[in-house]
């Protein structure tokens, strides 16, 4: 059955896993080479940060919704809201390219979502669409837009991650969530992604903070792509993801 929870999964449910160990070679909680940091954010030399640290906690946030455009309980439901409200349906789809995803949904989403009966009573107590019109109509969006993109997808990561014998402790124990800059190396389906803006959005310690940026530097990704004129173009692309630090 495809719902929200399993777009969800799998487009931000990445875990990095670990193996406790001794440390060694270089130091687990600093940048690599040329890389600048300010408090928990982390960049490549030469990044434009104004563009790669971006909020994409809402669509609103992201500057692909009218936040004048909500349902209400009160009133019918024209097509300007109910686009809206699968748009927002599609919160972990857009996070990987809100531009891209945003003009997908305009020219293959939109047509077919305009041709849904929105007569009678199509939503919910609280406001919000039924569920069976929302997943269904969600879905019908979802393959519009994955038929031109494809979501980058983790490749690589770090074999061994270690931390600190005196955080390893249910004080400490938690989760570092992350949000990454994926920027693009080579060319077509050899492409490869990688990090060059890293962000900590929630962590429990300041050191496993740094732990976590650091991991998140050493993965590899399958890039994002988009399809123009017939082939496959890899496209830079942001995922969030939790590494957790927790006791076994």
């Amino acid at each position: 059955m495809f719902s929200t929870r399993n777009i969800a999964t799998a487009l931000v449910g990445v875990l990095f896993f670990f193996v406790v160990g001794c440390g060694g070679g270089n130091s687990p909680t600093a940048p690599p080479d040329g890389w600048q940091t300010s408090d928990m954010h982390w960049w490549a030399e030469g990044v434009d940060t104004s563009a790669v640290f971006i909020t994409l906690d809402s669509l609103s946030s992201m500057g692909v919704e009218n936040a004048e455009v909500q349902l209400s309980a009160s009133g019918d439901v024209n097509q300007e809201q109910f686009q809206a409200a699968i748009k927002r349906s599609l919160l972990p789809l857009y996070r990987n390219n809100p531009m891209v995803v945003d003009s997908l949904f305009e020219e293959y989403a939109a047509p077919q979502l305009e041709e849904v009966d929105l007569g009678g009573n199509v939503l919910q107590s609280n406001g919000e669409l039924k569920s069976d019109l929302l997943n269904k109509n969600q879905k019908v969006a979802y393959e519009a837009i994955t038929e031109y993109f494809r979501e980058p997808q983790r490749d690589q990561s770090p074999d061994n991650i270690t931390w600190p014998d005196s955080l390893r402790s249910e004080e400490y124990s938690g989760v570092v969530q992350l949000q990454v800059h994926l920027d693009v190396e080579g060319e077509g389906e050899n492409a490869t992604s990688r990090a060059d803006a890293v962000e900590v959005l929630s962590g429990p310690h300041p050191t496993l903070n740094r732990i976590a940026l650091k991991a998140a530097t050493q993965a590899t990704w399958k890039p994002a792509y988009v399809l123009e004129d017939g082939s496959w173009t890899p496209t830079e692309s942001w995922v969030q993801f939790n590494i957790p630090f927790q006791m076994r």
